[in-house]
């Protein structure tokens, strides 16, 4: 091997966002297309440096679910495959990228990797060391344009990429937050906003501290009216995504933007005018499931006292392949479903997401009869839109009494 050769043309290795391997002579990317196995195996050797890989240890992550006959002859020629896949990246040289040493694997370390996941952590750890909050922030900064996305992406269904990809994604939101610390002492606001709308693309969807950071920020700003907008914005796209009711951890927003709100007495013709003034769209109503139940017992008592009659309607996906798992596919033909709700129901139907798989609607109706149609309209509409065929929808009713 040519020592030199090797130092003055390091690899540089990218797991988040994607996963690629690339020097001054050649690239190799991971596209789902071919050779997921070598990227597989690559991947668990370049982000477990430092520790004890045994044959073993590689069996489980390649074939977790045992789908090799002979696992070890399966091993030893995906290596080889793997091994001749590197040789590009110094053509002409003798080259040995993968050493094994008494059943442990190991890269060669004459061969300089530059891994993004490292230099990630490293910065992040420098700059919680640092005591100077300029430097803290340039290292923050560092961090923040090297973390590109969900590591290994490719590979997220294996459960060591999800354990690795959650303290990744907490890691990057915890640099985001203190990089948002260090601009709103300077009062450097817009320079916070900024930085959240571009980390909010990137971070864990189910993480909401970036929110209530641009929130408050935009209340230091005044932007009152546009921090509700937003607050409420997101306590629906929680609940429709995620299926998760945010409202009790935001309370400290709520309050907050409610003490920036305007603190004086009002006639009843501009309180008349401001609820007017909202611009309401046509079609049904989506809400948050707290406010279906409070809708829910408004239309209980209702019922009682008048002849009008109010109807509660489940509407339940399900997966004719799947014994009840909560699959992707479900989630989303959920999506599909809430498309054509919105255009199937009625202006005064009111309907919430109230588990993963189901939605809830109250509507009302003179009989049943009047609950067949909406119901067999949105059943009409959802076979017409539906992506898999396999999913199914179940509908039941009760008049709510």
């Amino acid at each position: 091997m040519n020592e030199s050769t090797v130092q003055t043309a390091p690899i540089s290795v990218n797991m988040f966002g994607g996963f690629s391997v690339s020097n001054e002579n050649y690239e190799l990317l991971a596209t789902g297309k071919s050779g997921l196995s070598s990227f597989l195996l690559l991947g668990y050797l370049l982000s477990n440096q430092g520790n004890d890989i045994t044959s073993e240890m590689l069996i489980d992550v390649l074939w977790p679910d045992g789908e090799s006959n002979n696992p070890a002859g399966a091993l030893r020629t995906l290596m080889h495959r793997t091994k001749k896949m590197l040789e590009p990246f110094y053509p002409g040289e003798n080259v040995e990228f993968i050493s094994k040493s008494n059943n442990i694997y190991s890269w060669n370390r004459d061969v300089f990797l530059n891994i993004d996941i490292y230099n990630f952590e490293k910065s992040v750890h420098q700059a919680f060391r640092e005591d100077d909050p300029e430097e803290q922030f340039k290292l923050l900064e560092k961090a923040f344009n090297l973390y590109q996305g969900e590591f290994l992406n490719i590979f997220s269904h294996h459960s060591w990429v999800m354990f690795r990809n959650n303290y990744y994604g907490n890691l990057y939101v915890k640099c985001v937050n203190t990089m948002c610390f260090l601009l709103n002492k300077e009062e450097r606001f817009e320079e916070v906003l900024n930085l959240c709308d571009q980390a909010l693309k990137l971070s864990p969807a189910t993480d909401e501290t970036l929110h209530k950071q641009k929130i408050f920020t935009l209340l230091n700003i005044g932007k009152t009216q546009v921090a509700l907008d937003y607050y409420y914005s997101i306590l629906a796209m929680f609940n429709t995504a995620h299926g998760l009711d945010i409202t009790e951890s935001m309370t400290d927003v709520y309050e907050a933007i409610l003490n920036h709100l305007p603190n004086k007495f009002q006639t009843l013709n501009t309180l008349d005018k401001s609820l007017r003034d909202k611009d309401v769209k046509s079609g049904s109503f989506y809400c948050n499931f707290d406010i279906f139940q409070n809708i829910y017992q408004v239309n209980l008592r209702s019922a009682r006292r008048a002849k009008s009659r109010f109807y509660l309607v489940l509407l339940t996906l399900e997966d004719e392949t799947q014994d009840s798992l909560i699959t992707e596919t479900l989630k989303d033909e959920m999506d599909i479903l809430h498309q054509v709700m919105k255009k199937k129901l009625r202006n005064n139907d009111v309907y919430t997401k109230s588990s993963i798989c189901q939605y809830s609607l109250i509507i009302n109706a003179p009989s049943e009869a009047g609950v067949e149609i909406v119901k067999n309209r949105i059943i009409s509409g959802y076979e017409k839109k539906k992506k898999h065929s396999s999913v199914f929808l179940d509908t039941e009713y009760k008049e709510i009494i």
